[in-house]
């Protein structure tokens, strides 16, 4: 039987989350996986007997970051274990797709079914699966077409009350029969800050105005920028999201505006700008305040005449792209320092959705909590709930590190619980005490527990930001912010 995902070998840097038996707590370990796809990977590692399977994996992706997804331990053996991956969203997954596809051995054999295809055929003569793999939207495809096998294999165990909950689902989840969604389902909340977001995004939608997302790190820019792209004329087309920060100077411009072969050293063959593939649709700049001004220069003269010059190119082509922009920094300030151009602002700033820090969002705590909950519990097939020491617990906390952080940490209880019931210790929400009568304002006491926490992680961390970032939660300029607050 073939597969029907792409596997290839690959060398990609992993760090695998596990809980022992030896061991109290969860156990940290690096590692590489040495084939992957996107439904799994083999890691060259052999751990010792691991408690429960569900296993946390950590990756970067060159040009595209740091990923966290979920893995199930299928096999182990001398040379490593075989993972299931679970969470991984659509964004991840075309990422993924985009690292696999980089790394596809050269040779005349189908990735699915093995069989030789010396004529490099577009379509595999044995299994029948599409070969075209630099086609822009081959993924997209292979997934429609593969989606009753995959369907087929997993309702082999199906009760018919499974049965029922699948075809419910469908109707009401995805063709949204009897259901009007305002908003993305994570998207969730009742308090008058985020009622307000809603009400801008239904607002702003329908329009082709630029718009600048401001926000705190892990607020849900992104999130935003999709729930208006897809309430949009243009949903049918492509959202293309791009972090300016995670990307080096020197490879952002042609990343943006692509490249024509020859351009440079290494430019073997031409590539197609994001702004180019995101024609007709929407492309979102994250952690726009990083741009160099040579691009911000670049930025401002398409958002004038919507033309994209290719690096090498003696000309452009006019397309058309919605620009969605977002930001944690000051721009104002940034303009004051002259580290962004003035002009690029005002063109930006036509339309501002500010989103509001969790800790602003009253009740919206426990319902983030309980719907992240509710969905990784039926991801890893289990029953969970919070403590009502739990809630309490999380109504008290800041969450400095926003909807990320209650992600992470939801996440990691539901892994990390061994009962039922889920408490503040499985959420890692306890602090260390601190003696209130020293202290005058509530404010006070949370910042000294705040200052706590992170020298405590930076010293576990041996002050590595990028481990301290990932034990609290929160993102690396979070924790850089938080050293220069308490003067750490």
């Amino acid at each position: 039987m073939s597969r029907l995902d792409v596997r290839c070998k690959v060398d990609l840097p992993v760090r695998l989350v596990f809980d022992t038996h030896e061991k109290k707590g969860l156990t940290e370990q690096s590692s590489k996986f040495s084939s992957l796809s996107l439904s799994g990977g083999f890691i060259e590692y052999t751990p010792p007997s691991i408690e429960n399977k569900i296993i946390s994996l950590r990756y970067d992706l060159p040009r595209h970051g740091e990923f966290e997804i979920l893995g199930e331990v299928m096999r182990v053996d001398k040379k490593g274990i075989a993972t299931k991956f679970y969470n991984l969203n659509r964004d991840a997954k075309l990422k993924l797709w985009d690292y696999l596809k980089d790394n596809l051995a050269e040779d005349v054999s189908c990735p699915y079914c093995g069989k030789k295809n010396a004529q490099k055929l577009r379509k595999c003569d044995r299994c029948e699966w599409y070969l075209n793999f630099y086609s822009q939207d081959y993924i997209v495809e292979h997934e429609k077409e593969s989606f009753l096998n995959r369907l087929a294999h997993k309702s082999q165990s199906f009760t018919f009350e499974d049965i029922h909950k699948v075809l419910n689902f469908v109707d009401v989840e995805v063709l949204k029969i009897g259901k009007n969604f305002d908003i993305n389902e994570e998207f969730v909340g009742s308090s008058k800050g985020i009622l307000n977001v809603f009400s801008m995004i239904r607002k702003v939608a329908p329009t082709d105005i630029p718009v600048l997302i401001t926000g705190e790190s892990g607020t849900g820019k992104e999130l935003t920028a999709m729930a208006i792209h897809e309430r949009s004329q243009r949903k049918s087309k492509a959202f293309v999201p791009i972090n300016c920060a995670a990307i080096p100077e020197n490879l952002l411009e042609t990343e943006l505006f692509g490249h024509e072969k020859g351009a440079f050293t290494g430019a073997v063959s031409g590539k197609l700008g994001k702004f180019e593939f995101a024609d007709g649709g929407t492309i979102f700049l994250d952690e726009i305040g990083e741009l160099s001004l040579n691009l911000q220069s670049k930025l401002l003269r398409f958002l004038e005449d919507k033309v994209v010059e290719k690096i090498g190119s003696n000309g452009g082509k006019k397309v058309d792209v919605r620009l969605i922009a977002a930001t944690n920094s000051d721009l104002k300030a940034a303009i004051a320092k002259g580290t962004f151009r003035k002009d690029l602002f005002y063109r930006l700033d036509v339309f501002t959705v500010n989103l509001p820090p969790v800790r602003e969002r009253e009740d919206d705590k426990i319902i983030l909590s309980r719907y992240f909950l509710n969905r990784f519990s039926r991801e890893m097939n289990v029953s969970k709930n919070f403590s009502s020491e739990a809630i309490e617990a999380m109504k008290n906390y800041d969450w400095p590190g926003n909807v990320r952080e209650i992600i992470n940490k939801v996440r990691r209880a539901v892994v990390m619980s061994r009962d039922i019931m889920i408490t503040a210790a499985d959420l890692d929400l306890e602090v260390p005490s601190v003696k209130s009568e020293a202290l005058t304002s509530l404010k006070e006491v949370r910042s000294s527990m705040e200052r706590e926490k992170l020298i405590e992680a930076l010293k576990h961390c041996n002050n590595n930001i990028s481990k301290v970032a990932r034990v609290l939660g929160i993102s690396r300029p979070s924790v850089y912010s938080l050293k220069k607050k308490y003067h750490i």
